[in-house]
């Protein structure tokens, strides 16, 4: 849960000012009905501010994801699909990218299109279900997701396998990346962390709290949820 920054306290005192010079000139007495309902008008400015900042609650953790691999998961794409943040949800991806994958230029590459999809049977093989699919222009990549839950027999290389067929019949580079709470050498697979993911969440946001757009706010607080996975 989130508190108060130091500017949003800043900010709430700038606006309690005038109630407490007021208060200070007056006896003290019981607050009558149109005294509270002055007061709270006064006050739901900032607050309200706030609560749209994401500076009282973090939305991800009232939305009850808890550690569910399905709904993190969700959300996730949900934030990478460009409907949902045009430009900005295209950079966090990317920021991502770079991090799993390195040494490709993926901003450019995402800027010419791509297409997401979860829970995805590469060669309609109900055991080789990848969560994430990526594809663009040039490349094809999986993401498997990882929480608490621990990796089958050979998964990664089964994934990897139908991944690499997928990519040949369509022309495009095939890359396997795990997301999970650990990092894992595994030859033919990219191994990233929800730190990882954290830090490309944050990256996107960049600009202080207060200079957020309502798509960098929600992608922050979503880095600041699953940096603990």
């Amino acid at each position: 849960m989130s508190t108060f920054t130091a500017e949003d306290l800043t900010a709430l005192f700038r606006e309690l000012a005038p109630l407490r010079a007021r208060a200070s000139k007056e006896k003290p007495k019981a607050p009558s009905a149109t005294h509270l309902e002055r007061a709270f008008a006064e006050l739901r400015g900032p607050v309200e501010d706030a609560k749209a900042r994401g500076g009282l609650l973090n939305p991800w953790a009232l939305a009850g994801l808890g550690r569910n691999e399905v709904r993190v998961t969700a959300a996730l794409a949900g934030l990478w699909q460009e409907d949902f943040g045009g430009s900005i949800s295209r950079s966090f991806l990317a920021r991502y990218l770079y991090r799993a994958i390195p040494g490709i230029s993926w901003l450019e590459e995402l800027q010419s299109g791509y297409r997401l999809r979860n829970e995805v049977n590469p060669l309609g093989e109900l055991a080789d279900r990848i969560d994430l699919m990526i594809e663009t222009r040039n490349h094809l990549i999986g993401i498997e997701v990882k929480i608490d839950a621990g990796l089958g027999p050979m998964q990664l290389e089964r994934y990897a396998e139908a991944l690499e067929a997928r990519g040949r019949h369509m022309g495009r580079r095939a890359s396997l990346v795990l997301l999970a709470p650990y990092p894992l050498t595994r030859d033919g697979v990219s191994s990233t962390t929800w730190k990882d993911l954290a830090a490309a969440a944050r990256e996107t946001a960049g600009k202080p709290e207060r200079g957020r757009s309502f798509i960098e706010q929600y992608i922050a607080r979503f880095g600041d949820f699953v940096a603990d996975l």
